[in-house]
């Protein structure tokens, strides 16, 4: 390997371990958001990308794959949405378990991490 190419893959290493350092677990985001999802009457959540595959860094937004009961509204989804962004202080994004695309389906529920 050449010089250049040990700094760029030392840097790499730093990069990551940084983001790493920085960054919510799985773990920790269960321990935050499972109380709100079954207090707004979530049966199931999971989740998946970035975080999931562990491949999150500070900048990424976490993804929620959710079976809610059928008497929510539009509504209070966006409340539930606002309420897990304002806990984990980064954005989030929420799929329905009924609602995913056959064409990702498979790699989402083969990655997914269970919450509830």
């Amino acid at each position: 390997m050449s010089a250049f190419g040990l700094r760029c893959f030392v840097w790499y290493i730093i990069e990551w371990k940084l983001n790493r350092k920085f960054n919510m677990t799985t773990e920790s985001i269960k321990k935050k958001i499972a109380p709100i999802l079954k207090r707004q009457g979530v049966l199931k959540a999971a989740i998946f990308g970035s975080f999931a595959r562990g491949e999150e860094k500070k900048s990424s937004d976490v993804d929620l794959l959710l079976k809610i009961s059928k008497n929510k509204t539009f509504f209070d989804l966006l409340n539930l949405k606002f309420e897990l962004e304002q806990k984990l202080n980064r954005k989030v994004d929420i799929v329905e378990y009924e609602t995913l695309h056959p064409l990702i389906k498979e790699g989402v529920l083969k990655e997914q991490k269970k919450i509830l």
